[in-house]
């Protein structure tokens, strides 16, 4: 699969979400509609996918890198984290979940040391806690210790 086609791919794929996004309505500004933010991303989305697609027409086949090797096992890791990730947020609350998520994708899917990932993982949840809960007052799962 070329770059262009994944690029054509990502293209039409934001279109579709603009186009659908139109249909829940978009309201306005100061009062968004149900399609607002999702009109906003299939178009960032458009505008990004059309930025790769001029720029690997672009350029020549010699400096076109080539990827390499889908690594599935990771991938899978990744998307079954997300699932529990989703199920165990009601459950545990936003931090202890946002913590071992990303404990977890650092430590083990990334290989970072793992006193660098619990530091990160800390202060990542940490901080989206206070920025959400205190800063901006969005209610986020407290879960089953209060937090």
């Amino acid at each position: 699969m070329t770059i262009v086609s994944v690029a054509l791919f990502w293209v039409a794929l934001g279109i579709l979400v603009c186009y659908g996004a139109t249909r829940l309505g978009l309201g306005s500004v100061t009062e968004p509609g149900s399609g607002f933010i999702f009109f906003w991303s299939g178009l960032i989305l458009v505008v990004l996918s059309l930025m790769v697609l001029v720029e690997s027409l672009r350029s020549s086949e010699e400096t076109v890198q080539k990827t390499g090797e889908m690594n599935w096992v990771k991938i899978a890791l990744v998307l079954l984290s997300l699932v529990l990730y989703g199920f165990f947020l009601e459950r545990l609350g936003f931090v202890l979940t946002t913590f071992v998520l990303l404990c977890f994708l650092l430590g083990w899917i990334e290989r970072t040391n793992w006193t660098r990932s619990l530091g990160i993982a800390s202060a990542a949840a940490l901080g989206s806690f206070a920025i959400f809960e205190l800063w901006l007052k969005i209610r986020l799962p407290k879960g089953i210790f209060g937090f």
